[in-house]
């Protein structure tokens, strides 16, 4: 007779994500559906890791001396950022500060290093602060308003003297999740997809498993979308269901993240 650590054991086997069967080019695919999708945003939900990333009432703490002990989550300045733009009660930020909270936690919820040429945060804050508040929604309900600007302009090179990067990881990051929160419930929600070094690397091997026909620079972010939707297309065909870029986005970077 199995005992209780046996049969938890066998338990938890029904709740692995499920994969394609045998492997492909040598790896292991993860299957695309719903099920699995729920699977991995129940244990991002309970990793203590990202725990705070998605509540919206986990704002900035502060010491004894008034320094930041903790600087707020990504769904606290999002929040902030939707109250402001639909006009509700004034929250006490000025717009600038939400978009310098904003861009803090995306950076630091995703690791995207803005800071690492010492003036990444400070320079984007800038620049969305120059978007009209009409442009800004605009470009989030339509990414491709006037050649993915907003994307362009997060992305740009900074002007660092040493160091100058490009960031159209965290362009990407925040424009998604400016479009998670802001448009919540609505057919905006789910505009951006992440775009993400894990998913870049096995972007292919899906890419190849469902047979899909053409070439796509996975480095350009307008192609990169383009090839992930291409792939929901055949995941729609072969399953008869409908897959969220946010839970692409999830399952492929919480399954391969520990396999590559």
């Amino acid at each position: 007779m199995k005992n209780t650590i046996q049969k938890e054991l066998d338990l938890a086997k029904r709740k692995m994500i499920e994969e394609e069967a045998g492997s492909f080019q040598g790896k292991k695919l993860a299957k695309l559906t719903q099920d699995n999708i729920a699977i991995v945003e129940a244990m991002i939900r309970n990793d203590s890791a990202y725990i705070h990333s998605t509540d919206i009432n986990a704002k900035p703490t502060y010491n004894s001396n008034n320094e930041t002990k903790y600087g707020g989550s990504t769904a606290y300045w999002m929040t902030q950022l939707k109250n402001f733009l639909n006009d509700k009660l004034d929250s006490g930020y000025s717009y600038k500060e939400i978009l310098e909270g904003a861009v803090a936690s995306v950076d630091r919820e995703n690791s995207t290093h803005l800071n690492a040429d010492k003036c990444g945060r400070k320079e984007i804050t800038e620049r969305l602060c120059e978007f009209d508040h009409t442009e800004f929604i605009e470009c989030l309900k339509n990414p491709e308003y006037k050649d993915m600007k907003l994307i362009q302009e997060i992305s740009r090179k900074t002007s660092a003297k040493q160091n100058a990067r490009t960031n159209p990881s965290f362009a990407s990051k925040f424009c998604h999740y400016a479009c998670f929160y802001i448009f919540e419930g609505t057919e905006y929600q789910d505009n951006y997809s992440i775009y993400d070094g894990i998913l870049r690397k096995v972007l292919p091997l899906y890419l190849d498993y469902y047979k899909i026909e053409g070439s796509y620079d996975l480095n350009n972010y307008r192609e990169y979308r383009m090839a992930v939707d291409k792939i929901r297309e055949k995941v729609r065909e072969k399953y008869g269901i409908e897959i969220s870029r946010n839970g692409f986005d999830h399952l492929l970077w919480y399954y391969h993240k520990g396999r590559l």
